[in-house]
């Protein structure tokens, strides 16, 4: 009976440490794609499962330290297609997680890098501690700063443009 347990207890930490290498999405207009690492989590591979056609992202923000990288599938933008994000905790004390979001793009049927936007000042000089909040259509990053959290909330502008809307320190 200690052996059972013990297998169950194995099984289900190598369950919660495992990264999700590959997922698969399906869009409300019932194309599917698939997306997987590569090259040590450092390039996207995206198969579009109807056309056969392979989309290539490289130069991920990949970790240094050789933390491994998961996926994550939400709508990121609030248009009602499903988005993606390549994900790791920082390469420093692991106090929080470096997303990477890509964006479907309804016209080309590819995934375009969000890019991180200029001309605002966020506290959080990249995408970490992502929060996605569906009702207020906002994007929250949280990082650490010294002995200082800040947050920045992210919003769509009516031009489908990411601006900032609010920052805080505490």
């Amino acid at each position: 009976m200690k052996k059972l347990f013990l297998h169950i207890g194995i099984l289900f930490v190598f369950s919660i440490s495992y990264s999700q290498n590959e997922v698969s999405i399906l869009q409300k207009d019932k194309s599917e794609f698939k997306v997987r690492f590569e090259d040590d989590f450092e390039t996207l591979r995206i198969k579009n499962a109807e056309t056969g056609q392979i989309q290539l992202i490289n130069n991920l923000e990949a970790s240094i330290t050789g933390k491994r990288s998961s996926l994550d599938i939400n709508d990121y933008n609030f248009d009602g297609f499903t988005d993606f994000a390549s994900f790791h905790t920082d390469d420093g004390m692991g106090v929080y997680t470096i997303y990477e979001i890509f964006i479907f793009n309804q016209k080309t049927k590819q995934f375009d890098r969000l890019n991180f936007p200029s001309g605002f000042n966020p506290k959080c000089d990249m995408f970490c501690d992502v929060k996605i909040d569906k009702i207020k259509k906002t994007l929250t990053s949280s990082c650490r700063g010294g002995a200082r959290n800040h947050s920045d909330v992210w919003k769509y502008d009516k031009n489908k443009k990411l601006i900032l809307i609010k920052t805080q320190s505490y």
